[in-house]
């Protein structure tokens, strides 16, 4: 099931499932959740110009702004996105391999999806890169991850999997935000609500989470 949750609860979750991986890496852990309304971005943005001032005008106009561990591009979360945590660790002495780890995240999602889905750069979407999971040609999932070698067994890594979904259409709203957000960063570009998707008709979010479970499980790992 979804939680609802503040985004900023969630983000410190990551970090401390992230941590019981790290001491505990024979445990995994599986979180899906939304948030109200607002951006979420990378670390890596703090060091862009005017980054303070940006985060104020958007908290000021209702989209507080918080950041995460992962990589990737600033997003907007609210009603109609729902996000997946998934954090485990490899096992022992195995390399880790980057694209490895995205296929096994990218994989579950487009086989939860069924036909249509694919993945690769979707122009104008937001969090643009070639992990993206899309359907029907059009941008549906976000990825990224994080990396950690593991403190009981240095041998292991602990991963951090992440993917920003849409269950609905996105909010004219939140691409107003974002663009907004880019736009004080001094980012050239802009986000298109055309370049994105959402779960088909008929497939309602729970069922949809339910199928993903199912799949990070075929691959491989097992869920708590």
């Amino acid at each position: 099931m979804i939680e609802r949750i503040d985004a900023a609860d969630a983000l410190n979750r990551e970090l401390d499932l992230l941590e019981d991986v790290s001491h505990h890496p024979d445990s995994q852990h599986l979180h899906f959740w939304e948030s109200l309304g607002c951006l979420v971005a990378p670390m890596s943005f703090k060091g862009k110009p005017n980054f303070q001032e940006a985060v104020e005008r958007l908290g000021t106009a209702g989209w507080p702004v918080h950041s995460r561990s992962t990589g990737g591009d600033a997003t907007p979360q609210g009603p109609g996105i729902f996000n997946l945590t998934h954090v485990y660790a490899n096992p022992s002495g195995m390399q880790i391999d980057l694209a490895r780890e995205y296929d096994r995240l990218c994989t579950s999602i487009e086989r939860a999806l069924g036909p249509g889905a694919s993945r690769g750069w979707q122009p104008g979407a937001f969090c643009d890169g070639a992990y993206n999971v899309q359907l029907n040609g059009l941008k549906f999932a976000g990825t990224a991850l994080r990396i950690r070698r593991c403190k009981a067994d240095r041998n292991r890594h602990a991963v951090l999997a992440h993917a920003i979904m849409l269950a609905e259409p996105v909010a004219a709203e939140a691409i107003r935000a974002i663009n907004t957000f880019l736009t004080l960063l001094g980012e050239d570009r802009e986000i298109e609500i055309a370049a994105h998707t959402h779960l088909p008709a008929g497939l309602s979010a729970d069922v949809f989470v339910g199928k993903l479970t199912a799949e990070i499980v075929a691959v491989g790992t097992r869920c708590d």
